[in-house]
């Protein structure tokens, strides 16, 4: 057995690649809650060019994960097996690698890492000075490859510890933590520019959209000096040893979007906790089920996002400032969702979880229905269901993990988890980019056509998929019970990991 090597790194190289998926968070979020307004100003700009708008970022970070998805390891979906070690492992190796040939992985280098995020800047930059609504769309799928750059952050945060598995745990619950403090501090830099006024920067009147932008350019090239100035690839001999034990590494946490709202935190609770131990039976039916259940989840999601500065300034006339706050509050409600979820995780089961929250957001679009909806419900409506998505995020993913099952060798039992954890991140991201298209041409319709009928419309849709999604629960209600615990009844999760002590001298 090959020894694992002592490559872990940290301090400031690992500090700047956190720092790195905290940028991208906030260039997520903060220009969200006033991206309708902003490109009300501009020229051709309306509700179709919102969604588009919307739908650009996902766009760019599944562009940049299509090319990046396979790094720094060789493609794993083309497999030979090669010589056994003496311990019994069987390491595979790509058809690209000749026979008997040692194994050389195919790290990124700087230089890929640095043009990405320069692609951030003038993407952002393009954003702050956008004189067409198609700008928009452009700046955005520009700031969204960059945000794609999310793959080299996790890799290397994944091997920067050589395989130590309750390491790698914790950064991974480190690296989910980070990308939460980025969506909400990106939020919070929102409503912080919401209350500076206009002002002229060279002959150009400067908004808050357009602030926003030039502040997260700001940050990119912060973030581009720090990784330049630190970047370290990936150690050879790490990569090998884990390619030979169990190939990649065996860690469920392998959200890679940088437009998901909190990262890669809710996988990466599930896999610190345990509560998803795969057992040897996998269940094909039920994997698909739960990828069909978080399409139609993430919908709503999304339409929520898109209409909501939209229904805020048609309805409320709501400022940036108002539509800010409340989105915060949206977001804030998720938080809240995990936080009930880890304190029921132990007692109700995750099928129990699944169900209360799809009954829960059924009844909250229910109450929706109606031809004007105050303020005060409008607010309870989104905290509601930011809530009830992230406790159904939750249990999702317990199921759709357990469901994976183990197979005799560990390089394909990795292997398997990352091909369908990738299946589950495309659906998401799928979701979000029709979603916002179909979204914004649903409300231009119906605004247009029969403004008097549009809160059905906007409302009607979101509860017929909420009906849909508990029909859906209520049949496949066993089936979602996890089945490690229902094989292994005395199977006990493992201890949720301690305070991690990073070294400030690199071994």
């Amino acid at each position: 057995m090959v020894a694992p090597p002592k490559s872990s790194f940290s301090a400031a190289k690992l500090f700047w690649h956190l720092a790195a998926a905290a940028v991208h968070m906030i260039c997520m979020t903060i220009v969200i809650p006033g991206l309708y307004l902003y490109i009300k100003k501009l020229t051709a700009g309306d509700v179709t060019t919102l969604g588009w708008a919307f739908a650009a970022y996902p766009l760019g970070t599944v562009v940049a994960y299509s090319f990046l998805k396979n790094s720094p390891l060789p493609p794993m979906l083309k497999l030979v097996p090669a010589e056994i070690d003496s311990d019994k492992n069987m390491p595979l190796r790509s058809e690209d690698d000749a026979p008997g040939k040692p194994f050389v992985p195919k790290p990124f280098t700087k230089f890929t890492y640095g043009f990405l995020i320069v692609l951030g800047i003038a993407g952002n930059i393009l954003y702050a000075f956008s004189p067409h609504a198609a700008c928009v769309i452009g700046a955005r799928f520009l700031v969204g490859i960059a945000g794609g750059s999310m793959v080299l952050t996790h890799k290397h945060i994944e091997f920067s510890t050589s395989g130590d598995d309750p390491m790698v745990r914790s950064r991974m619950v480190m690296l989910g933590a980070v990308q939460t403090f980025g969506a909400l501090l990106g939020l919070l830099l929102g409503i912080l520019l919401a209350a500076i006024p206009e002002f002229d920067l060279l002959n150009h009147s400067m908004s808050q959209q357009q602030m926003c932008g030039l502040l997260c350019a700001v940050l990119y090239i912060i973030v581009l000096f720090g990784i330049w100035s630190t970047f370290q690839p990936i150690c050879v001999e790490a990569v090998k040893h884990v390619d030979v034990v169990k190939g990649e590494m065996d860690v469920a946490p392998g959200n890679y979007m940088g437009f998901s709202r909190f990262g890669v935190l809710v996988p990466a609770i599930v896999y610190d906790r345990g509560q998803a131990r795969p057992s040897s039976l996998p269940d094909v039916f039920s994997t698909a089920v739960v990828l069909v259940v978080t399409f139609f989840l993430n919908n709503l999601m999304t339409g929520i996002e898109v209409l909501h500065a939209i229904y805020c300034v048609d309805m409320f006339e709501w400022k940036v400032l108002d539509i800010s706050v409340t989105y915060l509050a949206f977001i804030l409600a998720g938080v809240v969702g995990i936080s009930l979820t880890l304190s029921l995780i132990e007692e109700v089961p995750c099928n129990r979880r699944l169900f209360g929250g799809l009954v829960l957001t059924f009844v909250t679009y229910g109450v929706m229905l109606q031809p004007n909806t105050p303020k005060e419900q409008y607010i309870g409506f989104l905290v509601l269901t930011g809530c009830c998505y992230f406790i159904c995020d939750l249990a999702l993913v317990e199921i759709y993990i357990d469901k994976i099952g183990e197979e005799g060798d560990h390089r394909m039992t990795a292997h398997y988890k990352k091909l369908l954890m990738q299946w589950m991140h495309t659906t998401q991201s799928y979701a979000r980019i029709l979603g916002s298209i179909v979204t914004g041409y649903i409300y231009s319709y119906w605004t247009n056509n029969h403004i008097s009928r549009r809160p059905y419309a906007v409302y009607g849709c979101g509860f017929a998929v909420a009906l849909l999604l508990v029909i859906m629960c209520i049949i496949f209600y066993k089936r979602f019970v996890l089945r490690s615990q229902e094989l292994q009844p005395g199977y006990v999760a493992k201890e949720p990991l301690g305070p991690q002590q990073i070294k400030c001298m690199d071994e």
